[in-house]
This record gives structure tokens, sequence and C-alpha cells, in this order.
């Protein structure tokens, strides 16, 4: 798979697409015209790390209960259903203005499922922003946070999977980096030097 990567976009000559790339880009075609981004841990499970995941989170820009509507329509039309068992609009609408997420599935499963959720904070805001474009087979696209913001977040959450996460992504993309702008996110999070140098072996900002 060979990554060709700008500002705002990145291009995949010869991806070779899984079961779970080819649910996604089916939900992510179902949504329309939403403004969405793909955020954490399936990233790096699109780029090739060999784990499994039992949900894909989307912020969204905040929408109206009529926008939620047409959203939600298409998804029941498209052979999505939704898993917080949500009876309309209204409740969908209710439950990510609450600041909860709203999740769907493909008819007949519960896992991988897609958790919507609203733009909150600061960074959420940044990363739907600033979303990075994905385009592979030519004729497939997707929008996924900015990956320096990414491996930050995935430092900031934790656990030895988050790690990985952020190992993986890092060595992928360390050459495409901007080690300054990832820096900034590590420090605006709060994440320990001690743990940047024993997951990422340090970072050099002269890169």
């Amino acid at each position: 798979m060979e990554i060709k990567f700008s500002k705002n976009a990145i291009i995949l000559d010869q991806k070779e697409l899984t079961a779970l790339d080819k649910l996604v880009i089916k939900f992510t075609k179902a949504m329309g015209d939403v403004d969405y981004v793909i955020v954490s841990g399936y990233i790096a499970i699109f780029f090739g790390r060999i784990r499994g995941t039992e949900d894909i989170d989307i912020l969204l820009n905040k929408m109206d209960i009529k926008e939620i509507g047409e959203l939600h329509g298409r998804l029941l039309k498209n052979n999505f259903y939704p898993v917080n068992n949500v009876e309309d609009a209204k409740d969908a609408y209710e439950l990510l203005s609450g600041g909860s997420s709203l999740r769907y599935a493909e008819n007949g499963t519960w896992a991988p499922n897609f958790e919507l959720k609203f733009v909150k904070k600061p960074l959420d805001r940044h990363t739907i922003d600033n979303k990075m474009e994905v385009t592979f087979d030519t004729k497939y696209s997707m929008y996924i946070s900015p990956i320096e913001l990414q491996v930050a977040f995935k430092l900031w959450l934790g656990s030895d999977k988050d790690y990985e996460d952020a190992r993986y992504l890092y060595n992928i993309f360390r050459g495409y980096m901007d080690i300054k702008k990832l820096s900034g996110f590590i420090t605006e999070l709060h994440v320990k030097k001690g743990v940047v140098d024993r997951i990422l072996g340090g970072l050099d900002e002269t890169k």
C-alpha cells in the first residue's frame, strides 16, 4: 500500500479493502452530505494495524432536528438500525444534543457499530475543521482526524491498545507529519514526556 500525503489529504494506491472497510464505506455513503470525521481506533486499523474493534467513532457538526431526521431516515433506508432503540428523529436529536452518543449497526448485527457524537470540545472542533480526506482505489473516500491529533489523543487515552495505535500511526506517518504540531497537541493534552519517550521513542522537532 503506497501512501501519498499532503496537508489535508491522503491518497492510497493498492489499498486492499477488508470487510470492515467495506462496511465503513457503506455507512459513510449512507450518511450523505453530513459533515463528519472519523476518529479513534478505526484509523489505525484502516492503515493496516491488525486488531478488532466493536465501534467506529464519528464526530458530527451540530445539526437541527430536521437534519437529524433526514440522516436517521437515510440510515434506516440503507439497512442500519439505531442500537440505542430510539423511536424517531426527536429521540435521536435529544440524545445527541444532551451530549450522549447515537449508535447504529447493520441490520441483523450488533457489532461493529457506528458511534455518532456532536462536536463539543475545542479539540473536537479542530478535528472536524481540519479533517483529512482519504482517497483510495480512486473511487472511494472518507474523512479522518488529522494524524498529529490522532497520535496525541491515543497517547492521552493511555490504554495498552491506545499506545499501540499511537505507535503504529507514528511509525507510518513520521516522515509526513508536522512534528511541532504533534508536540503542541501532546502538550495541550498534558501527555507526560515519559509516555512520549517510551511509546514513540521521543520527538525530534527539528524534522
